[in-house]
């Protein structure tokens, strides 16, 4: 018997493996909170599979409900290699009840104190 982040880690695994083993027609993955039910090495174990997914020159668009899982998937997927980047975009409530949209893109900059 799995657990139910075991069952999801299984699942998301097998469908990432049967993306990258079809041709290219369109390179997006979408998926809405992929890591439910998981713990944190689930969670880190999901980011390097995503990177993996970075690196095949895949778009992957993640949506998640919790602000603490958005802060460390954006600092797991963070722009690694030239021309990677990383679009996050936040969904919140104003006040007055309209939707407030914060996006902010990362792009790869070499570090010039470690590159020095």
């Amino acid at each position: 018997m799995l657990s139910a982040g075991n069952l999801n880690t299984t699942a998301l695994t097998l469908f990432v493996a049967l993306h990258l083993s079809v041709p290219v027609t369109l390179p997006l993955l979408i998926a809405d909170d992929p890591v439910q039910s998981m713990d944190e090495v689930h969670i880190a174990q999901f980011a390097a599979l995503l990177r993996t997914l970075k690196a095949a020159s895949r778009q992957v668009v993640i949506a998640v409900p919790e602000r603490a899982l958005f802060d460390h998937l954006t600092l797991e997927l963070s722009p690694a290699f030239n021309r990677d980047r990383l679009i996050t975009i936040e969904l919140a409530r104003a006040l007055g009840g309209d939707t407030r949209l914060v996006w902010d893109l990362k792009s790869f900059e070499i570090d010039k104190a470690i590159a020095a």
